[in-house]
C-alpha cells in the first residue's frame, strides 16, 4: 500500500508540474499578444534600448545631463559605408510629471568619423513628443527603420481616434546632411473605421534639414 501511495503523488505531483509548466507558458504567450496588438508598441525584438554597438561603441556616453536611451539603431545611415547610429534620448523631467506634459525627446544621429568612431553630428528635439503626449494610446514613442542612406520614426497616440506620423530623412551627399524626404500623417477612428490620411513628399515638404524640421508646422490631419 505504501508503495502504492508513493507511486499515486509521484503523478499527482508530475500533472502538477506539468500545469505549472503549461500556465506559464499561456502568460508568457499572453504578454506577448499584448505586445504586438499594441499599434504603436516597440517591435518585441528584445533589444529596443541598445548601449552597445558594434565594435563596442558605448552609445550610453551620448546620452548626458541624466538621460536615457529610450530606443537605438545601428545602420548605414549615409549609405557610404561608414556606419551610424540614431539614438532617442528621453530627458529627465525637473518637475512633476502630468498627462501631455513634459520634456520632449532628442533624436540624435551619430555618423563615425576618419578614426572610425561615432561623433553626433545632428539632433532634433521636435519629433518625439514626450512620455505622458500620446493620450490614452501611453507613450507616444513607436519605434525607428533605419536602411542604406536613410532612416524613419514613427510616433502615434491618441484615444477614440488614433493618429501616426511617420518621419522619413535621406542623406544627400552633395550637402552631407540628412532632409526630409516624406511623412505620411494618419488618423483613424476606432468605432466607425473612418480614417484619413496624407502623404507628404519633397514636393510639398521643400529642402528641410533634419535638424530644422518641426512637425507643428505641417498641417494636421483631421476626420470631418
Amino acid at each position: 500500500m505504501r508503495a502504492r501511495d508513493g507511486k499515486a503523488r509521484a503523478v499527482i505531483a508530475g500533472y502538477r508540474g506539468k500545469a505549472l509548466v503549461f500556465m506559464a507558458a499561456m502568460l508568457v504567450s499572453g504578454m506577448i499578444g499584448a505586445q504586438s496588438a499594441n499599434p504603436y508598441a516597440r517591435p518585441p525584438t528584445g533589444n529596443a534600448v541598445q548601449t552597445k554597438g558594434s565594435n563596442m561603441d558605448d552609445l550610453t556616453s551620448f546620452a548626458t545631463a541624466g538621460a536615457r536611451i529610450l530606443d537605438s539603431k545601428l545602420g548605414d545611415i549615409a549609405g557610404d559605408g561608414r556606419g551610424g547610429a540614431v539614438l532617442v534620448l528621453d530627458p529627465v523631467s525637473t518637475s512633476p510629471v502630468r498627462l501631455g506634459e513634459g520634456p520632449a525627446r532628442e533624436v540624435v544621429i551619430l555618423l563615425r568619423n576618419a578614426e572610425g568612431h561615432l561623433e553626433r553630428v545632428a539632433s532634433n528635439k521636435h519629433l518625439v513628443p514626450c512620455g505622458t503626449c500620446g493620450g490614452v494610446a501611453g507613450d507616444p514613442y513607436g519605434y525607428m527603420r533605419v536602411v542604406n542612406g536613410q532612416f524613419t520614426v514613427v510616433i502615434g497616440g491618441g484615444s477614440r481616434e488614433r493618429w501616426t506620423d511617420e518621419y522619413t530623412f535621406a542623406y544627400v551627399g552633395a550637402n552631407k546632411d540628412w532632409f526630409v524626404s516624406s511623412v505620411v500623417r494618419k488618423v483613424v477612428d476606432t468605432e466607425s473605421d473612418r480614417e484619413k490620411h496624407v502623404d507628404l513628399g519633397v514636393k510639398e515638404l521643400g529642402a528641410v534639414s533634419f535638424k530644422d524640421f518641426d512637425p507643428g508646422k505641417l498641417p494636421e490631419v483631421t476626420l470631418p
